[in-house]
């Protein structure tokens, strides 16, 4: 009887000290970055003059005496996050940016420190393709103990470009891949990619509103018999397929076809949406490269900027990072053509190759579009 009541009695003592210490663990108090306590991913958003973002420090429950926690930037953290992600950020210029301080406190009673302010300058001293983070952490503190996960935000800067961008409403533009384009003749990789708005989809069969590419070779378009008109549709050879999206008028969206001789990859602002196994080559020179055109017509009513041609596929990181701008001297690149200015009807391939985009009419600019 006692051995019975011995083991009941060591069973309960146990179980209260397994109990106590789990509740030690959850009760204990402890502090993170406050921005951090969700997502260790956030944006700020910066144009010309610049930006900030507020950072403090919080604490699990109120502190019993003063929290002091030192917070910083730590730009070596970047390539960890790239290599996790397959991105390609990159620290901000110095100059550019500047930390308030770089301490904050908890005070007794209160949960919540006071706070640092991390400021973009301006954008004078960005590059253009360039993508921006900038990690913000805690590198000490005294006090408390410190919840690793929530320890570093990584704040991506959202640069806001603002251009004039050319209509497509009643005009289209032309390219010519003929010059020294033995290269272009059986591609058996390549990406097109712009930014394109529409005003109003086609409403008369064959229901098509050309984006840019080649008839019957490698088009960009929405809509087709088969589709619906505000449907982004991939046109020509063994690549041919439709995205399942439906778009909006008067919306800027970045499209993007990546083919890498095995498979078709179909982008909207950076998001994969449509994939197609198919085996073919790509000839730029079959038939006339057009923007805003194909067949003898079938128009869009739009506009367009920043549409790029490359003799490699892009990774979904390069894609979603370049929707602004890239480097015109990037590797790959055998037209760029921004659609922000001209000469006369003539807008000039930036990528050092001529291939210059000849308008059918005179330009008109569609003023004040935001790309960020």
């Amino acid at each position: 009887m006692k051995r019975k009541i011995y083991s009941w009695l060591f069973a309960c003592l146990l179980g209260s000290m397994l109990f106590a210490c789990k509740s030690d663990e959850v009760n204990t108090n402890s502090v993170y970055l406050t921005l951090a306590e969700v997502n260790t991913t956030a944006r700020l958003t910066v144009d010309n003059t610049g930006g900030a973002q507020a950072f403090s420090v919080t604490s699990t429950q109120p502190a019993a005496q003063a929290v002091t926690a030192q917070i910083a930037v730590d730009t070596t953290l970047i390539a960890a996050y790239n290599q996790r992600f397959g991105t390609a950020y990159q620290a901000l210029p110095q100059g550019a940016y500047a930390l308030s301080g770089n301490e904050v406190q908890i005070q007794p009673g209160m949960t919540v420190s006071d706070a640092v302010s991390f400021r973009v300058n301006g954008t004078e001293l960005f590059e253009v393709g360039k993508a921006y983070m900038m990690p913000i952490t805690i590198r000490n503190t005294s006090g408390l103990p410190l919840i690793e996960s929530s320890r570093t935000i990584y704040l991506i800067i959202n640069q806001v470009i603002i251009t004039p961008a050319a209509s497509l409403a009643n005009n289209h533009f032309q390219v010519d891949f003929s010059q020294n384009n033995e290269a272009l003749r059986a591609m058996s990789a390549i990406t097109m990619e712009t930014r394109v708005m529409v005003n109003s989809f086609q409403a008369n069969s064959p229901f098509i509103s050309s984006v840019m590419g080649i008839e019957e070779t490698f088009l960009l378009r929405f809509g087709d018999v088969t589709v619906q008109p505000n449907q982004l549709q991939v046109a020509g050879g063994a690549t041919a397929t439709n995205v399942n999206f439906t778009f909006n008028t008067g919306t800027w969206y970045h499209i993007a076809a990546v083919y890498n001789g095995n498979q078709l990859h179909v982008y909207v602002d950076g998001t994969l949406l449509a994939t197609k196994t198919a085996s073919r080559v790509i000839d730029l020179n079959e038939r006339p490269f057009y923007f805003g055109y194909s067949a003898n017509g079938r128009r869009i009513n739009g506009a367009i900027s920043e549409a790029r041609i490359w003799s490699r596929a892009l990774s979904q990181g390069e894609i979603s990072n370049g929707k602004c701008g890239v480097d015109p001297a990037s590797a790959g690149l055998i037209g760029y053509w921004k659609f922000n200015a001209a000469e006369g009807k003539t807008v000039r391939d930036i990528s050092g190759h001529n291939r210059d985009a000849v308008a059918a009419n005179t330009i008109q600019w569609v003023q004040n579009v935001r790309c960020e």
